[in-house]
Order: C-alpha cells, then structure tokens, then sequence
C-alpha cells in the first residue's frame, strides 16, 4: 500500500458531508414544482451554487447550473486531491467532461448553430447550459475552438489539445459521407482506450476499477444500441460507433438489436440487467431513452461504490467520491426536469431511483 493516498482518502472524506441524503431526496422527488425543490435545494450545500447564477437565472435553468456547477467543483476537489500515482488515471476519466464540450462544438459547426463560452459552461444562445467545463481543458482553450469557423479547423486545432490526431484520420471519410456521427463515435472510443491505458497496476487494487470501466462501456454501448433500434438506424451503421472494449460481445449486442422492436431488446437485456424492466414502466410514461441508461447506471454506481468505499488506500476511495458526485447529479437532474414535465411523483420517484 502507497501511503501517500492516506493524505488523499483524508481529504476526500471532508467533503462526503455534503452529498444529500436520502429522505432530503424523497422530500425533493415529492414537492409539488420547481420552486419548492429551489427552496429545500437552497438549504444545502448548493446554496453557493445557486447564488452564484441567481442574478441571471431563475427556475429550471438556475437549477440546471447549480447542480453542474457544484459537480464541476467535485471533480476539481477529486483531481488535486488523489497523489501521482492515481492522478493520471482521475484526469483521463474525468476528460469525458472536454469530449462532452468538444462533440457539442463540432455539432454546432456542423448545424450551423451558435454556441459560446461562459464562466463555467458552453452555453446556447439562449444562454441555457450544454456543456460544462470539468475536464483538463480551460476556459481559453474551449474560447480558442469556439472562434474557428469549420470542423476541419476545429479537428486541426484539437490536435493541441491531444484529440486532433485521432480524428484527423476519419476526416476524408467524414467528408465523403457527411455523417457526423462519424467523428463524435472516434471521440468516444479514444477516450475509453485512453482511459483503459491510464490503469496502471501500481497497489495492485486497481482490478475493480478496470472492470468498473469495462462495464461504464457496456451501459454507452447498449445505449447506441436502444437509440437504434428505436431509430430503426441500421445495424451496421450502428456498427461502427460501438467500442469494443466491455465485457458485453458484440456479436451479444448484435443479438439484442436484432429483433429491431424496442420491447422485445429491452426483454434481451434483462439477462444483464433483470430490473430493466421497472424502467420499460417509466419509459412508456414519458418516452425518454434515457430512464434505461439511468437505470443501468444506477447498478452500476451501486455495485462499485460498495467496492471503492472499502479502498481507503487506493485510487478507488477518489472514484467513489466521484462517482457519488456524479450519482447525486444525474438524480437531482432526474428530480428537477420530471417535475419540470409535469410527471407524476411515482414517476419521478422511479427515475432518480427512490
């Protein structure tokens, strides 16, 4: 055991304090609108977030940052918390946040659409939040992608930033196709690869942490596949954007898209995951692709922050801080927008897993 992570598991806990609890988040799931969930929110750690938007935003769209901005500060506590020998691996996963923002400008480009830099995000022209910065790139850089007119100079900058080199060799094909997807599926499975390659077995712990990961790839690959299905996009179209990198074949992903009926992949799916079935119940109230990715996250959260919460001496304490953080986030953003629909409370309830 390296004993510099004593230091690191220390300051982590200082901050475990702050994650909500479970009766804050039934009380939260049951208000009755947006503005109640304001006023409990406004009562906990996430007032400083809250007053630090106020004065522009009010409702969803307050809410919204709040409860990015307060992940983006846990994720910065994560980084220069963990010591050198795990920090390569929390700033590899923690670069998802930069492909989040990356994808958004290169769709922007090809949309046409405007997007801009703020404080702390990369926002619509209507000033709503779309992308956060919680990854190794700044402000500056993101700026810097912003003021470049096409995707071929975006690809050619990124190139400094690390990314550009593995996009450049999809280009010729992205220009003959004119499918973007093209570009965003090679972001994605750089990312992954880099990640994987982080995991160097240093305490000799760090097992549970690439099978954590092999499994995060499972949840992104089935989602490409219920996206397509519901889509009816074809089967090898969809082909190329999944990662072959989790424990799940491809040859078993192929067999759950096959029948091309929602229903019937979704039925597949509980040979993985038997309690995806309570999300088919909420989908069918609001028809939204992601209660299943909720769900399966959630098993997955729950599975391994059992795992890293007993790994005081190890990069997995850090990861289940961030994991905690980013559970709480997906369950507030869970609480706040079905409210925001107009769902009922069980539904609700449901989706941030109550």
């Amino acid at each position: 055991m390296d004993p510099t992570y004593t230091g690191a598991y220390g300051r982590i806990k200082v901050y475990e304090t702050e994650f909500l609890s479970e009766e804050l988040l039934r009380r939260l799931a049951d208000s009755s609108n947006v503005e109640e969930i304001s006023s409990l929110l406004y009562t906990t750690f996430y007032r400083e977030d809250m007053d630090l938007f106020s004065a522009l935003h009010k409702g969803v769209d307050l809410l919204n940052m709040a409860i990015n901005h307060r992940i983006i500060s846990r994720n910065r506590i994560s980084l220069f918390a963990a010591p050198t020998p795990g920090r390569e691996t929390i700033r590899a996963y923690l670069s998802k946040w930069d492909i989040e923002n990356i994808k958004s400008i290169i769709s922007s480009k090809y949309m046409g659409y405007e997007i801009k830099e703020s404080e702390n995000f990369l926002v619509s022209f209507r000033d709503i939040p779309i992308g956060m910065f919680g990854g190794a790139m700044t402000h500056d850089d993101f700026k810097n992608l912003l003021n470049l007119g096409t995707i071929d100079e975006v690809v050619n900058r990124l190139s400094n930033y690390g990314y550009g080199q593995e996009l450049l060799q999809y280009m010729d094909r992205y220009r003959k196709s004119g499918d973007i997807s093209i570009l965003l599926a090679a972001l994605e499975g750089q990312y992954y690869t880099r990640l994987q390659a982080s995991l160097k077995f240093y305490n000799g712990d760090e097992g549970p942490l690439r099978r954590f990961i092999s499994e995060e790839i499972d949840v992104r690959n089935i989602m490409v596949i219920l996206k397509g299905v519901d889509m009816s996009v074809e089967y090898e179209r969809l082909k190329e954007a999944l990662i072959p990198l989790g424990n799940i074949s491809l040859a078993a992903l192929q067999e759950i898209y096959s029948s091309g009926i929602l229903e019937q992949s979704v039925e597949k799916l509980k040979a993985y995951y038997p309690a995806i079935e309570e999300a088919m119940k909420v989908f069918y109230q609001n028809r939204r692709l992601e209660v299943f990715e909720g769900l399966m996250r959630a098993e997955l959260y729950r599975k391994y922050m059992s795992i890293f919460s007993q790994q005081s001496l190890s990069v997995g304490s850090t990861f289940n801080f961030i994991m905690r953080s980013e559970r709480e986030r997906e369950r507030l953003r869970s609480i706040v927008f079905g409210k925001f629909y107009g769902l009922s409370p069980e539904s609700v309830r449901a989706m941030a897993l109550l």
